[in-house]
């Protein structure tokens, strides 16, 4: 059975090799990427960079939701209840890095000491 799917330009695969320092032991993993970026466009060296790059962000994204609004350890398990939080914990640090505040942390704690304040960066 063949597929067309439009838009595909190019299919690569990465390979990782992750050590665990502390048992020593070596694993691999592949991972496929379809891509619509021509191969003129993005050789071997910058797709591994634009995956590299989306990691980063993926990362520091997490880094805050768990450090700020402590994601982890949220109990909210029922129904759309995990995906709608973590669509308002996205909004909420989309708004403050839209308002050039780079200290997320800091500004959610003066917030909850002041909320009135919240409508200001909404305005």
């Amino acid at each position: 059975m063949k597929f067309k799917i439009s838009g595909i330009q190019q299919v690569a695969e990465i390979i990782r090799t992750r050590t665990d320092l502390r048992t020593k032991k070596t694993t691999q993993e592949k991972l496929l990427v379809i891509t619509n970026i021509p191969s003129p466009d993005a050789d071997a060296s910058r797709l591994l960079s634009l995956n590299r790059s989306y990691w980063d962000i993926e990362n520091k994204l997490h880094y805050r939701k768990d450090m700020v609004f402590a994601e982890d350890r949220s109990t909210i398990r029922a129904k759309h209840g995990p995906a709608n939080m973590a669509t308002l914990r996205n909004f909420s640090i989309g708004l403050l890095l839209c308002n050039d505040i780079s200290n997320i942390k800091r500004c959610v704690d003066n917030l909850r000491h002041n909320p009135s304040q919240l409508l200001q960066l909404a305005a």
